[in-house]
């Protein structure tokens, strides 16, 4: 009788890795786009609320601490559409409908210049996500994820 185990195969460790679909790659971007100027916006709210002078520090800091907790992950996030990981599509909606609430905001206040571009981007991010591609990828057997 012999000792030795019978050999079984090896995973191919070669094998392609599937396309990420460009509609993906394109909310990806938007996403970390996103999480850029969020993250930009907290630094500015936290510098303007120690070195200048609002109106209301206490408000300026919550705000600000407010984006830090909201963006943080938003990186992650456009890392998990980069690799088509299907975890990462329901944040990645969330943010945008978040973003189409504090749009409507900006248009009640008259900010045309912050509300056009948040809309771009929202829907931007939404039909990325939504695209047939994306949605094929994104819904493929998920317990590999």
């Amino acid at each position: 009788m012999p000792s030795n185990p019978t050999p079984q195969a090896v995973p191919d460790s070669a094998a392609p890795a599937p396309q990420v679909p460009r509609p993906l790659l394109a909310a990806a971007a938007v996403v970390a786009v996103q999480a850029l100027v969020a993250l930009g916006y907290t630094v500015w709210l936290l510098v303007e609320a120690f070195v200048g002078t609002p109106r209301e520090q206490g408000q300026a800091i919550a705000v600000a601490v407010t984006f830090l907790i909201l963006a943080a992950p938003l990186p992650l996030v456009a890392r998990g559409l980069l690799r088509a990981n299907m975890r990462a599509r329901t944040p990645a909606v969330m943010l945008q409908l978040l973003s189409l609430w504090i749009a409507y905001f900006m248009v009640k206040a008259g900010f045309w210049v912050g509300a056009v571009p948040t809309v771009a981007a929202a829907v931007a991010g939404l039909a990325g996500v939504f695209a047939p591609a994306s949605t094929a990828a994104l819904t493929r057997d998920w317990r590999r994820d």
